[in-house]
């Protein structure tokens, strides 16, 4: 009984996803694709759209004679996911289509020091009752830059000014009024997952690099990435470009983040004897310095120059350790243009072992900014939702 119960869930969901990517999918298309008889297909369709995560749309134009196949489509009008981005600076809220289209987002100030479970789940409260009332929320998502400890239910983050002891993810399961199912993802990989579904990657092997006011790297081997969405895959911030470096909050010297990242950008323009360039900015941020060493500011440009040389360093040896095909750039410093890109191809070809890094390409990512709540949003449907199950109240870490 378990077993056919399993075979009948796995099958639900392979359905239900072919249907999300080939909309219009006929019932018999379904059955040829998944290698089913089409009385089970038939059968598995009509409980999706019995219980609403499926519309047919009636009889489509066909080549073939005979009857006209029925046109399926799922329900995104109906079905949700809301996802957050937490960030130092303010945490991102966002209503998710189940087609995966990002409808809206909202911008909170930053989450406070005490009691900032409470605050979130205030917040996704909040929303859900503006926006959630008349629409089916498959679940919560919430994003976090750094490592989701799912053992000890924590987050381990030098961006996010969190206790070492914290236990926030038990803390913010409670939060939840509403009890819907919530997963915590590490940012980058849902960036890299985002990329690996709805960008224009034609490798199996890849590194993604989310370079914002963090620095993460998520590896994709065979097309799935490494460790999943916890962010355990690889600390790639934490790579000590300096071993007498300043001491990171990680207990490392001369950490990545802390040179490239965007909350370093200040300190360095400093040390740069640049700052006079940046003045009147509040923030000094990445599109600021490919501004001003587009339009030629000597500080600027050599910050610029700094930047891409520490990441060059670092990527010499993450290329040498996974040799990727591919390196792609997300984030917020994609912003930093083709001056940086430019600097750090030229560069790749004096640091790490030359057999491997002339072999690989690196650029920026083209999707949108918004690519993190759509990668979350896919990961959480493709990996925890289970359409056979009760799912309200349900943790997901990994």
């Amino acid at each position: 009984m378990i077993n056919q119960q399993l075979i009948k869930s796995v099958n639900k969901k392979e359905l239900y996803t072919m249907i999300s990517e080939n909309p219009g999918i006929s019932r018999a298309q379904l059955a040829s694709l998944r290698k089913l008889s089409k009385t089970t297909v038939s059968a598995l369709v009509e409980e999706l759209i019995q219980e609403g995560y499926i519309i047919d749309e009636g009889a489509v134009e066909s080549r073939s004679q005979g009857r006209r196949p029925n046109s399926l489509v799922i329900n995104d009008r109906r079905d949700c996911i809301v996802v957050l981005n937490w960030r130092k600076r303010m945490i991102q809220t966002a209503l998710v289509s189940a087609s995966f289209e990002v409808e809206l987002v909202e911008e909170t100030g930053p989450v406070p020091l005490q009691k900032p479970a409470e605050m979130i789940g205030d917040l996704i409260d909040d929303f859900v009752e503006r926006y959630g009332r008349e629409r089916h929320i498959l679940g919560v998502c919430l994003i976090v830059p750094g490592i989701v400890d799912s053992e000890r239910k924590r987050v381990i983050s030098m961006v996010l000014p969190l206790k070492e002891d914290n236990r926030i993810l038990a803390e913010l399961r409670q939060q939840i009024d509403h009890g819907y199912p919530l997963s915590v993802f590490n940012d980058t990989a849902c960036f890299a997952y985002a990329e690996n579904v709805f960008g224009d990657v034609d490798i199996n092997n890849y590194a993604y690099l989310n370079i914002s006011e963090g620095v993460g790297a998520s590896l994709i081997q065979n097309g799935a990435i490494l460790m999943g969405a916890t962010g355990m895959g690889t600390q790639f911030g934490h790579f000590s470009i300096d071993r007498y470096g300043e001491l990171c909050s990680c207990g490392n010297r001369g950490c990545l983040e802390n040179r490239i990242g965007e909350m370093a950008l200040r300190k360095r323009a400093e040390e740069r004897g640049a700052l006079e360039e940046f003045q009147g900015l509040e923030q000094i941020l990445f599109k600021d310095v490919a501004q001003l060493a587009r339009e030629g500011k000597p500080g600027a440009s050599a910050l610029l120059c700094d930047l891409a040389d520490d990441l060059s360093f670092a990527l010499g040896n993450l290329i040498t350790m996974f040799h990727p095909d591919t390196i792609i750039i997300g984030g917020m410093g994609r912003k930093l243009g083709e001056m940086y890109l430019s600097r750090i191809r030229s560069n790749l070809g004096e640091v790490g072992f030359r057999q491997f890094v002339e072999d690989v390409d690196i650029r920026f990512t083209r999707l949108r900014e918004d690519a993190i709540f759509r990668g979350a949003a896919k990961y959480y449907l493709d990996t925890h939702y289970n359409f056979m199950e009760e799912m309200s109240g349900k943790l997901f870490l990994y």
